[in-house]
């Protein structure tokens, strides 16, 4: 994999687990200025479900000091896609989607991955939609993607420094 500048995160209605991943990987950027500070991070979804962040995301980003109010939800066009190194998404169909829905896209097949997948998993690669379950579930979602944003931004890191050279 080249060089990694855009990474784009996926969920269906880009309102719960998108921008938590977002909002996550931009709290990280800060910890890891150097080896991050040439990156972009952004989610979408499928479909435009809310204009706002779920208040569970925002409450779960506000724990971990990260300010997420200049949030605005977008939907996957072509042209998104185009611009992104690496698109990692929540669950196994929003990847084969993208994957079907635009394989026009220059290797969409090679960027595309869930994020637990791109993470080193190997089973088990989707992260439950949390809106419709209780608080508890949707917290447990929430430490999830943090966990796998964070391995997910080591790797990058790891491939980003691999190309440097």
């Amino acid at each position: 994999m080249n060089r990694i500048k855009n990474v784009l995160f996926v969920c269906m209605g880009n309102t719960a687990r998108s921008p938590a991943a977002e909002y996550l990987a931009k709290g990280l950027k800060k910890r890891f200025k150097n080896e991050l500070e040439d990156i972009t991070f952004d989610s979408a979804g499928f479909f435009n479900a809310f204009g706002y962040a779920q208040p569970e995301t925002i409450n779960y980003l506000i724990s971990k000091g990260i300010e997420s109010s200049d949030f605005i939800p977008k939907i996957i066009n072509k042209n998104l896609l185009e611009n992104q190194d690496l698109i990692l998404t929540m669950e196994y169909s929003h990847s084969r989607d993208i994957k079907n829905n635009y394989p026009n896209v220059k290797d969409i097949d090679e960027k595309t991955f869930t994020l637990k997948e791109f993470a080193g998993e190997t089973r088990d690669i989707d992260i439950i939609d949390p809106y419709y379950t209780s608080r508890i579930v949707f917290d447990k979602v929430l430490k999830t993607i943090d966990d796998y944003v964070n391995k997910a931004i080591k790797k990058i890191i790891e491939i980003n420094k691999s190309n440097s050279n």
